[in-house]
């Protein structure tokens, strides 16, 4: 009588501690994540323009083009005391400004000057304080890495990761069927009065003379392979929160590999074990702040805050990733035979 009592009560109380999954977003109901989720390493699409490579002091400036759309963007590297560099990647000429987190840091980093130590076709050494740490910027495909001494620490895109979704107006607005059709209108008025041999040189001063607005049905025409997948452009709405995405998708992504390194950490508020597992099999941990009572043990859902700091730790040195940007990210974990690789994704 007393075991059927109790199973009668286990059976009562099952129900009270289930967790209601519906109110944890996943990567897949994510199309963001969905999206970068499907780049395969080694398929990068970006170049560094060491031409273009600008140093003042403790910052510099390279760009970056996208081969595929043709879209530039800025880097900015910046040299920090105690052996710190800040990494800041945006659009060259940005439909409009980026939100940018304040209130964070508690004060300015220390600037430490980089100082260029050597260069060739394809590769940018700087040397980053006085401790022997060095940068290498790789031109094609874009990467960067750090070294101390002669022991490679960190490498940015070395998997060719990047991902970065460009703010743009929608094609069904009235102002992109207006430079659509004006660009248009422009090249058929071009034709009509060029003659055979004045084509050839209206096409060479086409580029300098004229207009933006033929520019832009040619990046549109670039663009249209991308706009064309599901998600980018649709509404998405999980619970009560409507995405509307008045620019368009915005997404991006970036690849960090921690040669050397086993173990990482960090990255809460999650309910799994202090040191992070690969996520290659389960979804990535996700980084946006909810306000649920129930959730699982052991799992990579979000939970009550996030924090972006990611620790690694080895016999010889201690690395930390500090990502600042608001917006919900999630972090994937894998491994190989030379350390630890984290993808962050941030909408």
């Amino acid at each position: 009588r007393l075991l059927e009592l109790a199973l009668v009560f286990s059976v009562c109380l099952a129900p009270a501690l289930s967790v209601d999954r519906s109110n944890f977003k996943t990567c897949d109901q994510s199309s963001f994540c969905r999206r970068q989720r499907k780049l395969e390493p080694g398929s990068s699409q970006y170049r560094a323009l060491l031409g273009s490579a600008k140093l003042i002091a403790d910052k510099l400036e390279i760009q970056l083009i996208n081969d595929k759309t043709k879209v530039s963007l800025l880097l900015e590297v910046f040299g920090l005391h105690g052996n710190m560099t800040r990494i800041k990647i945006n659009e060259l000429k940005p439909l409009k400004p980026r939100y940018e987190v304040p209130d964070v840091l508690v004060g300015t980093p220390t600037p430490e000057n980089l100082q260029v130590t050597g260069q060739d076709d394809n590769t940018l050494e700087l040397s980053l304080g006085g401790e022997g740490h060095k940068l290498l910027v790789t031109g094609s495909p874009f990467r960067l890495d750090i070294l101390s001494g002669q022991d490679l620490v960190l490498s940015v895109n070395s998997r060719g990761l990047l991902y970065f979704e460009h703010l743009r107006a929608r094609k069904d607005t009235l102002s992109a069927k207006v430079s659509s059709a004006v660009g248009n209108m422009w090249h058929k008025v071009k034709n009509l009065f060029s003659s055979d041999s004045e084509k050839t040189d209206a096409a060479s001063e086409s580029d300098s003379e004229i207009p933006a607005e033929e520019e832009v049905v040619k990046e549109e025409e670039n663009k249209k392979e991308e706009e064309d997948e599901p998600g980018m452009w649709e509404e998405e709405t999980f619970k009560t929160h409507t995405d509307s995405k008045p620019y368009g998708p915005s997404s991006l992504g970036l690849d960090f590999s921690l040669p050397g390194f086993e173990h990482v950490y960090g990255i809460p508020e999650h309910a799994d074990n202090l040191r992070l597992r690969t996520t290659e099999s389960t979804d990535p941990y996700r980084l946006y702040n909810l306000d649920v009572f129930q959730y699982e043990l052991y799992n990579t859902m979000a939970l009550y805050g996030a924090v972006p700091l990611l620790l690694a730790h080895n016999i010889h040195r201690t690395l930390g990733i500090f990502w600042l940007n608001a917006a919900e990210t999630w972090v994937d974990i894998s491994s190989n035979t030379a350390g630890k690789v984290s993808k962050w994704r941030t909408k």
